[in-house]
């Protein structure tokens, strides 16, 4: 039996020139409409709401990550690829995407959405994760994330991926124990 699965893509660090980049990929299954509803209590909770990760206080980020990684519904399914050293941007993003479908079982009918994909690019960037041989259904680009809690959840997690790496006290150590207990997982070759 097939199912859909979801991926929601996010990155950051091209302001870096390429010394740290790190794609988001949050998995989801076919039960989407709960992941949605999750994500957004989660964002009410924390006070976080529909605001870039940028532009959300501190605390806001915090709390908002503290619950997102104790909640069971997301452990496992928050996924990331950090490179360094190179301004490829869009092959180190397929790739990551790539890997994520490939080691997440690359079975079903999966689709991929990335923030700010314009239109042009979707057939290209699913055609680049068939080569790296990835099953994708389809590809879409998302304009807005303020509409899409799951591509927030991505651009959250590209934030705290960064944050900790940047090493900031709070986030690194959250981000820590976030790996140790395998609630994060770090995508490789």
């Amino acid at each position: 039996m097939t199912y859909k699965r979801y991926f929601y893509v996010d990155e950051t660090g091209q302001d870096t020139q390429g010394k740290l980049f790190i794609v988001a990929v949050i998995v989801t299954s076919d039960q989407i409409d709960e992941w949605r509803k999750a994500c957004e209590e989660i964002e009410r909770v924390s006070r976080k709401g529909k605001v870039k990760w940028r532009l959300t206080p501190r605390d806001r980020q915090l709390a908002y990550m503290q619950l997102i990684l104790q909640n069971p519904m997301f452990v496992g399914h928050l996924t990331f690829a950090l490179y360094k050293n190179s301004q490829d941007y869009v092959d180190l993003t397929v790739e990551a995407i790539a890997l994520a479908i490939r080691q997440t079982g690359n079975e079903g009918n999966n689709v991929v959405s990335v923030d700010g994909l314009p239109k042009q690019r979707w057939q290209d960037y699913a055609r680049w994760i068939r080569q790296r041989g990835a099953k994708v259904e389809k590809v879409r680009g998302v304009r807005r994330e303020e509409n899409d809690s799951l591509i927030r959840l991505a651009d959250a997690l590209c934030g705290f991926v960064r944050a900790a790496h940047e090493e900031q006290p709070e986030m690194k150590t959250l981000f820590d124990v976030a790996v140790k207990r395998q609630s994060i997982k770090q995508l490789t070759v």
